[in-house]
């Protein structure tokens, strides 16, 4: 395609992406964005007039069960740093606890979708590192290997969220230095305006297993930071 016809198309996709239906909206914004990268296109790129649009804040919630680990707290930062969003818990007596990420419309959606399907993706690789690191450190609990494990794990996603975001920040803030900024203060604005009292979440220190955490980390390093839409089709909810 010419990048006339891609972003033809991002354009319509975006539209999409203020869908009503929940599923039909996130899926229409995490192609928007693989088109972009494809591309080597930025937002900065669309016309002035679908910026305003793009720019919507809106609030992107997940579910993941009644009890939020710590490693699935940190998990949810990372992913929200990785796409420009803020992250906010919210809780109700007796209520399983609400996750959300607030960003504009692409960003909040695929990072909701992201962030959903990496939780299963490091379910399923500890699922399977556990055997063998039963076998070898039989001082330590299973629950206490897991939590190693999941920690390592998502202390390489964070890092590998990071080197990326290092690298798509100095385009975007070449392209169009004033996309950054003019998120920030939305968010920044939304967030004021919808929530009286934020508090900050801290989890709980533990004792960690050095191998586990080191095969956690490891594991975690050729794990896609960007499922794709057909990945994304299975991630409509999970829980705990």
């Amino acid at each position: 395609m010419t990048k006339e016809q891609v972003i033809s198309k991002v354009r319509k996709l975006f539209e999409l992406s203020r869908s009503s239906n929940e599923n039909e909206a996130a899926l229409a914004a995490a192609k928007a964005r693989e088109l972009l990268s494809a591309y080597n296109l930025t937002v900065a790129d669309l016309p002035a007039d679908r910026m305003q649009a793009h720019l919507s804040i809106v609030e992107s919630s997940i579910h993941m069960g009644r009890v939020l680990r710590n490693w699935v707290k940190s998990l949810m930062l990372h992913v929200g740093r990785g796409f420009e969003c803020e992250v906010i818990i919210r809780r109700q007596s007796g209520k399983a606890p609400v996750p959300s990420y607030i960003g504009t419309a692409a960003d909040s959606q695929v990072a909701a979708y992201t962030c959903i399907f990496l939780y299963q993706e490091l379910n399923r690789l500890v699922d399977q590192a556990l055997p063998r690191l039963k076998r070898e450190n039989r001082r330590w609990h299973a629950s206490s290997l897991r939590h190693s494990y999941l920690e390592g794990a998502v202390n390489r996603i964070g890092e590998r969220f990071r080197e990326e975001i290092l690298g798509l920040r100095h385009m975007e803030e070449s392209a169009c230095k004033d996309l950054i900024p003019a998120k920030n203060r939305m968010i920044k604005t939304y967030m004021q305006e919808n929530f009286n009292c934020v508090y900050k979440e801290y989890g709980k220190s533990r004792t960690l297993s050095r191998a586990a955490f080191k095969q956690g980390y490891e594991d975690a390093a050729s794990v896609d930071l960007r499922p794709g839409i057909e990945q994304s089709k299975q991630c409509s909810q999970v829980g705990v």
